[in-house]
């Protein structure tokens, strides 16, 4: 079994201790912003602050050095996979191995390679199936369950879907019926007036497990979407996971947007956290772990809307690099 998760009283003053002996303060640092994200998985880690860092940063490389010249945990998005390691107290070591034996099943279903988004997929099956190995039964579920949403919405799905697909088979629903919700979900939110697109379809699976009914929890995240621009935020596509993992908050949309507002203030003013984007980033995974009730279902998709946006930014920091 995996290790009872800590919850922490004040999850943004636990955050700004381990961040502090985590990320170095050096104003050129540019992977301190992957890191401090990274570091927000580690705030229900049991331990220490400055020995939760010291094991951060140790599976980190110990990942590293597993993966080689051109391994998917040679990027930065090992830094992800470790803080869920560090929290899970499970090894770098154990993790390559089931990373490779997994991807294996992949390609032996004929999955197209998803790269950091597939690990991040893997990971998240590894952590269904503490101390032992992912059965293939799963890897078959995964599979079926990805050809069931691509034959839906060919043009939407690929393989940044993996890590959504595994949050979904984790019920006991039937792929059919969870499809129709989602797509409900997502048809309902376009009509509010969203764009359509890859970030509403990801809205739309982190909305399938809010405890609200269907319709209050669109209604939710129209309110709290609309709440931030009118409290004079800029809001995007980018940020609708985000939005969407905030309804699971049981607080009115103009109190939740207090709160995530407070919270920025705090990490700028706490944290190596630099520029408003970063602090919103932050702010809505503190804000979450200090309001959230603590469910499995709630703690997975903040966990996995954590591990996602970290490769997102990741892969647009990649975009920068080669224009």
């Amino acid at each position: 079994m995996q290790p009872t998760p800590f919850i922490p009283k004040d999850p943004l003053e636990r955050f700004a201790q381990i961040e502090s002996f985590a990320v170095p303060r050096r104003r050129w640092y540019r992977d301190g912003v992957i890191l401090r994200l990274s570091c927000v998985g580690l705030v229900t880690a049991r331990g220490e602050p400055e020995e939760i860092a010291r094991r951060f940063e140790h599976t980190a490389g110990e990942l590293k050095r597993s993966a080689g010249w051109f391994g998917s945990l040679n990027s930065h998005v090992r830094f992800a996979v470790a803080a869920t390691l560090v929290r899970r107290e499970q090894s770098a070591g154990s993790f390559a191995v089931e990373l490779d034996r997994v991807q294996r099943m992949m390609r032996e279903e004929r999955l197209p390679r998803g790269y950091m988004r597939e690990v991040v997929a893997i990971l998240l099956l590894s952590g269904a199936h503490p101390n032992m190995e992912t059965p293939r039964s799963s890897v078959e579920h995964l599979s079926g369950f990805y050809r069931a949403m691509k034959a839906r919405k060919w043009m939407l799905t690929g393989v940044d879907d993996y890590p959504a697909c595994v949050l979904l088979c984790r019920t006991d629903v039937e792929a059919e019926e969870i499809l129709n919700r989602v797509e409900s979900l997502y048809d309902g939110l376009r009509k509010a007036g969203f764009w359509r697109g890859n970030a509403l379809q990801s809205a739309s699976h982190f909305l399938y497990f809010c405890p609200l009914e269907d319709g209050l929890a669109m209604d939710r995240f129209a309110g709290i979407f609309g709440a931030f621009k009118k409290a004079g935020l800029r809001m995007h596509q980018r940020d609708y996971a985000r939005v969407a993992t905030l309804t699971f908050l049981d607080e009115t949309p103009e109190r939740v947007v207090e709160r995530v507002l407070d919270h920025r203030r705090q990490l700028l003013a706490q944290t190596g956290a630099r520029g408003r984007e970063e602090g919103f980033r932050l702010a809505v995974m503190t804000a979450f772990q200090e309001r959230a009730a603590h469910g499995e279902q709630s703690a997975w998709a903040a966990d996995t809307s954590r591990l996602l946006g970290v490769v997102d930014l990741i892969a647009a920091q990649q975009t920068t690099a080669v224009m």
